[in-house]
């Protein structure tokens, strides 16, 4: 991907960007009907059933994907596009697109799957178009859409990794609603911690200084962590909040 940008003018980076927009405000009718539809089933993890027919269907009807329904997964699906760019025999970069789709038991999708399967779908069809508008491109490119259930519950992604659904890309996008527009968050997983504090016994009256107290360790860790808010940890060092 490096060598497609290369050397290329802000004029014409911007000319591809304005592209993307326009293919996909071209699709928009059909992209908003396909996040309300998927709003409007709300499945449970490994259920998708509905959201994952309608996504397939969507690619299906857009012109030039193949599209391979149920794929690792009862409720994945796999929609693909090109190679295109390059020379026969060049080494294809491989680009990635996540649809999510799962939503949440009792409130639906209040974590906003429905517009991560929007924005996967958009992205894919803004992609192609600036490709297919690239005659001289360098690189050899293929676009990847995978659905991915099961994000909320059950971890449909590591499944889809053990199953070999993700072996051959080489970079993959997804995003999620927020509340402020961003290209890149901090957070990208929680990691738990277990923490063990050893004491080190000894005669409270007579030698008291030979003593290491576990407890004293335990407290002021905790305290000095509580005291440090998370917005003044500067990043990139992780944040650490402290489970209270």
């Amino acid at each position: 991907m490096a060598a497609l940008v290369s050397g290329v003018s802000q004029e014409r980076l911007q000319q591809w960007k304005e592209k993307a927009s326009d293919c996909i405000d071209e699709a928009k009718d059909n992209l908003y009907a396909l996040s309300k539809d998927i709003w409007r089933c709300a499945e449970l993890a490994y259920e998708e059933k509905q959201s994952h027919d309608r996504l397939v269907r969507f690619f299906t009807d857009e012109q030039g994907w193949a599209v391979e329904s149920h794929y690792k997964l009862e409720t994945a699906f796999r929609a693909t596009w090109g190679p295109v760019g390059g020379k026969e025999g060049d080494v294809v970069v491989n680009v990635g697109l996540l649809c999510e789709y799962d939503a949440l038991p009792s409130i639906g999708h209040a974590c906003g799957h429905n517009l991560i399967a929007e924005v996967g779908a958009a992205s894919a069809l803004g992609l192609k178009g600036v490709l297919e508008s690239i005659s001289d491109c360098p690189v050899r490119i293929k676009v990847t859409v995978l659905g991915t259930p099961a994000e909320e519950d059950g971890g449909g992604k590591i499944d889809m990794i053990l199953a070999g659904a993700f072996e051959g890309m080489d970079v993959v996008f997804m995003a999620h609603p927020s509340q402020e527009d961003t290209p890149y968050l901090p957070h990208v997983a929680v990691q738990d911690l277990t923490v063990k504090y050893h004491g080190k016994a000894s005669h409270a009256a007579g030698y008291p200084w030979e003593g290491i107290n576990a407890l004293d360790a335990a407290v002021l860790a905790y305290n000095n962590l509580s005291s440090a808010p998370a917005g003044q940890i500067p990043r990139p060092t992780p944040e650490i909040i402290p489970l209270r």
